[in-house]
């Protein structure tokens, strides 16, 4: 009787051991996990970004002749809202 009964503690050390060593993984690949998101949050969102545009030391001749002409739109939007806004 004695002996079954150090049998069946021993299968059970056994198998706790086993969920001891799963747990203990689980929970390093989570704490690597972890460090990996942080470092990943701290990097910003652009940081993985790549930029496959091709570039020459040409400019286009229509992008040239935009420039010379007539100013930027978009700065006189701009200004108008603010004009607006404060008025």
């Amino acid at each position: 009787m004695a002996e079954s009964f150090l049998k069946e503690q021993l299968e059970r050390i056994r198998k706790m051991t086993e969920r001891m060593k799963a747990l203990e993984t689980n929970a390093a690949e989570l704490s690597d996990a972890m460090a990996q998101d942080r470092a990943a949050m701290r990097q910003g969102p652009l940081h993985e970004v790549r930029d496959y545009r091709l570039y020459s030391g040409e400019k286009v001749s229509g992008a040239a002749d935009e420039s010379k002409g007539a100013p930027d739109r978009r700065s006189e939007v701009r200004d108008s809202s603010r004009r607006r806004r404060r008025g």
